[in-house]
């Protein structure tokens, strides 16, 4: 290894904590003015400035909830814990969610409302791909074996709080309701639609029934099951159908 690609691997050691900063004195001079130390920890304090940057603009809302000083509590434990693996900063606070459900146990809105806001950036992120149109349905030939594929945007949330309404209020710059819970754990999706985050509570079984469709299974397996767990459901699968086309959560028809 020769000198430069040793000083950039001790640097890189020295940014993420992983050696003290007397560990870079060897390829520091001494100058006037601030001493080695010093100018190091400029270097060791940006790095983080910015990563908790990064979790600012990825989770506006939750730090708006929670206030700067637990959100920068947060955040210093999450960057000490979680080193980025990521070359886009963008992902970096892929864990961060479940750092506040243990950070936050007893407030578990906190990390609900941070699973949500991860969820409404994925999804405007998530690769672009072709969508199942009305039209497209018409030339499906075999409906017994077709299975239906889901949009790479949509996400399912199941949430025991009302975190949405929480971040609902907060994007109208309006207080936040106080929290509330509930013992079932309601599912909501998260999809992208014409260039949009949405985002919508569904029923268990209308949630079974895409997430099956997910998984790869035919369209009328995951029909005859959800008829079977409530035989009343069968009057609602073409209305479910319509609804998802309409809404750009499939992306194509697969015929076997």
């Amino acid at each position: 290894m020769n000198h430069t690609q040793t000083l950039q691997t001790d640097f890189q050691h020295f940014i993420l904590g992983q050696r003290t900063a007397a560990s870079m004195h060897g390829h520091l001079a001494d100058t006037p003015g601030l001493g080695r130390d010093a100018r190091l920890d400029i270097y060791y304090q940006a790095y983080r400035l910015r990563l908790r940057d990064a979790l600012s603009e990825a989770y506006t809302k939750t730090h708006q909830y929670l206030g700067d000083d637990l959100f920068y509590q947060a955040c210093a434990t999450y960057i000490d814990t979680h080193p980025s693996s990521f070359r886009n900063l963008r992902w970096f606070g892929d864990q961060f969610a479940e750092q506040l459900r243990r950070q936050f146990a007893e407030h578990p809105q906190v990390a609900e409302l941070a699973q949500f806001e991860w969820a409404l950036g994925t999804a405007f992120d998530a690769p672009d791909h072709s969508l199942l149109g009305l039209a497209d349905l018409a030339n499906i030939s075999d409906w017994e074996t077709v299975g239906l594929r889901t949009s790479s945007s949509l996400q399912f949330i199941s949430m025991h709080s009302n975190s949405v309404a929480v971040w609902l209020a907060l994007n109208e710059d309006t207080a936040p309701p106080a929290p509330e819970f509930t013992e079932q754990a309601v599912t909501w999706i998260v999809w992208r639609k014409q260039l949009q985050a949405h985002f919508r509570s569904i029923s268990a079984a209308e949630a079974t029934a895409l997430q099956q469709l997910a998984q790869g299974q035919p369209f009328s397996a995951v029909c005859e099951q959800a008829v079977e767990n409530n035989p009343h459901i069968a009057d609602e699968i073409g209305g479910w159908l319509q609804t998802w086309v309409v809404d750009e959560m499939l992306a194509e028809a697969v015929e076997a």
